[in-house]
């Protein structure tokens, strides 16, 4: 069975295995463990550590959070793996979760993680089947996938713990994804389209927040946070000095 679908099994292994690694370094999953394992925190994107983007996808904060994360991909993911392929799948994987990363930091400044993003990329793929073929898409899936989606939508809006933006610009992204590399749509241009338009607004809405957040109170707080969890007092003490230097005369 694994070797009919070998990159889905082989991210759940992956994602048990650094889930174990976490827990043996630090049972409480501190902030600075958070960090230092490549959780989303946006002044690290800003200063360069550019794989918090796609680390945090192999990331999980419980065992709940790992428990149904893996139980969903095992779910979804095989399906979206037959259809391009071991090789092709994990690509798409890879740029779906960092997508809904880069949604993240655009759009909160919380620390997160998680395959939610690109799990629920995954689910977008039934979208793409339905808009590729409505009544075959019926006879073969009826409307079951569609209120599991429903369902993961409203309790991702109702949960005030999940990070929305990661779920929503995931689901989306998963959309554009697909779309760029569409060959069996009569309109296959008009959905590159806006899957280009969308690709393109988040890489303006990254940039505007890389601008607005940098050397912001909040990027001094978050990486003060850091520091002094991790119990540096002399890098934090550097962080408060650099914060003066731009802020000092507003206080």
């Amino acid at each position: 069975m694994t070797k009919k679908y070998p990159v889905t099994y082989g991210l759940i292994a992956i994602n048990v295995v650094v889930f174990a690694a976490m827990m043996w370094y630090d049972r409480t999953l501190s902030y600075a463990t958070l960090v230092d394992f490549g959780a989303k925190v946006n002044y690290r994107i800003v200063d360069g550590y550019l794989w918090h983007l796609v680390t945090p996808i192999f990331l999980h904060g419980s065992i709940l959070h790992l428990g149904f994360n893996s139980m969903a991909l095992y779910f979804v993911g095989p399906l979206v793996e037959r259809f391009y392929g071991p090789k092709k799948y994990l690509i798409f994987y890879l740029l779906i979760g960092t997508i809904g990363n880069i949604g993240s930091f655009i759009s909160s400044n919380t620390v997160s993680l998680g395959a939610s993003g690109a799990i629920f990329g995954l689910f977008a793929f039934h979208i793409y089947l339905f808009i590729l073929n409505r009544e075959g898409y019926k006879k073969i899936f009826g409307s079951q996938m569609f209120t599991v989606i429903a369902l993961n939508l409203v309790y991702t809006f109702t949960n005030p713990a999940i990070d929305k933006a990661g779920h929503i610009f995931g689901f989306v992204g998963g959309l554009a994804i697909y779309f760029l590399f569409d060959q069996f749509s009569r309109h296959p241009e008009r959905l590159r389209q806006l899957a280009f338009a969308f690709l393109i607004i988040l890489s303006i809405g990254a940039g505007f927040k890389y601008r607005t957040y940098k050397y912001s109170e909040d990027y001094f707080i978050d990486k003060f946070s850091y520091y002094y969890y991790k119990g540096d007092q002399e890098a934090a003490w550097e962080v408060e000095q650099e914060y003066l230097e731009y802020h000092g005369e507003d206080n």
